[in-house]
């Protein structure tokens, strides 16, 4: 990788940051105008759409000299409108650019918009002015995630655990880093730190079911994914990976009638979910329902034109139903998919 995180000395010798939920929620300065008394007390209430128009008018009001687009910015993070917050950091730091807490808002607010080298500069720059914290770490890692670098990520979730054992969320991303390199060992004990933390949490169950299915022991990944879902159950927000993940096992051990329900559920709490389509399309053709298989199976390859196992299934069930026009566009789009994953394989060898 070309980019790399740095800590220098000066970090180290400077008071730990403070939590990204920290850094929206610091103590205020001392009232300037009426636009910025206003905008911090709509920030307070909850209502950040008002908040950051009173405060950049507050700024307006007083250019540069409060610390009204830091709050601008912070209600825009909270309404995830970060285009509009990097675009008032970048103008707050021009102002204060030593101001460590608005260089990792803005590493923060990078790696929202998927832009991880640029998110590594900033929070670089801000560990070069404070010392980053548990939180800042676990943004640091999930930017190696998103750049394909686990070995740098597992590193920074390393370091952040360390900082923060309790960090539930820095120990989850490690297991999954740690299962990306199928490091299945690894991967369960920090899934089992995330249970310790909270036995609650759905995603480590669930993650720990994905371990018992790469050990082949599927009687094991069924009681956790089933574990997964009754931890969920009466929720108003509840995954669909459990279900999807019970669902896959039950068609891979030839259960494709178990399979349909869950598969079913899954469908219907993540609509947009390409996996959730294909599955119990491969499931109702199983079993024959050829019908209800055909609209799954292409509202799958409608999801994700560019998954090559879902054009192979569709093209298998054309083939069934006797369409072989259709089936046979399909097998070729499967090669076409196939053969760009190649080319890009190779080019990245190659670089």
């Amino acid at each position: 990788m070309n980019v790399r995180f740095h800590l220098g000395e000066t970090a180290f010798r400077t008071a730990a940051g403070a939590l990204l939920s920290a850094l929206l929620t610091l103590p205020l300065p001392a009232q300037t105008s009426d636009n910025y008394a206003m905008g911090i007390a709509a920030y307070e209430a909850g209502d950040y759409s008002q908040a950051a128009q009173l405060l950049l008018a507050a700024d307006q009001d007083a250019p540069g000299r409060t610390n009204a687009l830091l709050y601008a910015a912070k209600a825009y993070i909270r309404l995830s409108s970060f285009p509009n917050a990097e675009r008032v950091l970048r103008q707050y730091i021009q102002d204060a650019p030593g101001s460590a807490e608005s260089h990792y808002l803005l590493g923060f607010v990078l790696h929202r918009e998927n832009r991880p080298k640029e998110s590594l500069e900033a929070y670089t720059k801000a560990a070069s002015i404070e010392r980053p914290s548990s939180d800042d770490l676990k943004i640091v890692a999930l930017d190696y995630v998103l750049l394909h670098d686990n070995a740098d990520a597992i590193h920074w979730l390393q370091r952040a655990v360390e900082m923060d054992p309790k960090n539930k969320d820095a120990w989850y991303y490690l297991g999954r880093s740690y299962y990306s390199e199928t490091k299945l060992p690894e991967a369960r004990r920090a899934y089992e730190k995330v249970l310790e933390i909270d036995p609650g949490d759905v995603k480590a169950v669930n993650n720990i079911g994905l371990i018992y299915e790469s050990e082949a022991k599927p009687d094991e990944a069924l009681a956790a994914y089933r574990k997964a879902i009754s931890l969920q159950e009466g929720k108003p927000r509840q995954s669909e990976q459990p279900y999807l993940n019970v669902g896959s096992l039950l068609i891979t051990i030839e259960k494709p009638e178990e399979a349909v329900a869950p598969l079913e559920k899954a469908a219907s709490l993540a609509p947009a979910n390409a996996q959730c389509h294909l599955r119990l399309g491969t499931a109702y053709m199983r079993l024959g329902r050829m019908k209800e298989a055909q609209i799954e199976l292409e509202q799958a390859v409608q999801l994700d034109p560019d998954d090559a196992s879902a054009h192979y299934q569709l093209a298998r069930y054309y083939k069934q139903a006797h369409q072989l026009d259709a089936a046979k566009k399909e097998f070729n789009k499967v090669a076409e998919i196939q053969s760009r994953a190649m080319e890009k394989q190779r080019a990245s060898i190659q670089h």
